[in-house]
């Protein structure tokens, strides 16, 4: 996520590494923070060498709130938060989520309900108004023991 405009003009993971570059990073443990470390590894950067790598949030939305006030020229973070106040976003790469249930609870008229809700077209509708979520496979079964 980058202010509106994206006045840095930051663009790719090694913009991070940039001495006028100011980063907003995710709490360790975070799955935003796992993807920037497997990023910056894969592109042969130090995190040592981001601008902001140590100061860390705890929700996409934080992250984005401290683009938004300019305490942080970019952090990374879900589409959904990025739209909810204005910010450009620059997407890094698709992700999947899945739910994995045990057999036992397949059965369960929770778990069933569940499908039944993230299946139906207005949790798709509502989903979709997000952004950024891929929901061909939303409710599918895709595996099985």
């Amino acid at each position: 996520m980058v202010a509106k405009g994206n006045p840095k003009k930051i663009h790719t993971i090694a913009d991070l590494v940039r001495p006028d570059v100011r980063f907003i990073n995710r709490q360790r443990g975070a799955g935003t923070r796992l993807l920037l470390d497997y990023l910056l590894k894969e592109h042969h950067l130090k995190a040592a060498d981001v601008q902001g790598y140590e100061r860390e949030e705890y929700t996409h939305m934080a992250v984005a709130v401290n683009v938004l006030s300019g305490t942080a020229d970019v952090g990374l973070g879900i589409l959904a938060a990025a739209k909810a106040l204005g910010l450009n976003f620059i997407p890094l790469m698709p992700e999947r989520y899945d739910l994995v249930v045990p057999e036992s609870t397949y059965e369960d008229l929770r778990f069933r309900t569940l499908l039944e809700v993230i299946r139906s077209s207005e949790f798709k509708e509502a989903a979709t108004a997000l952004g950024g979520y891929d929901l061909k496979d939303c409710g599918k079964i895709v595996w099985e023991q």
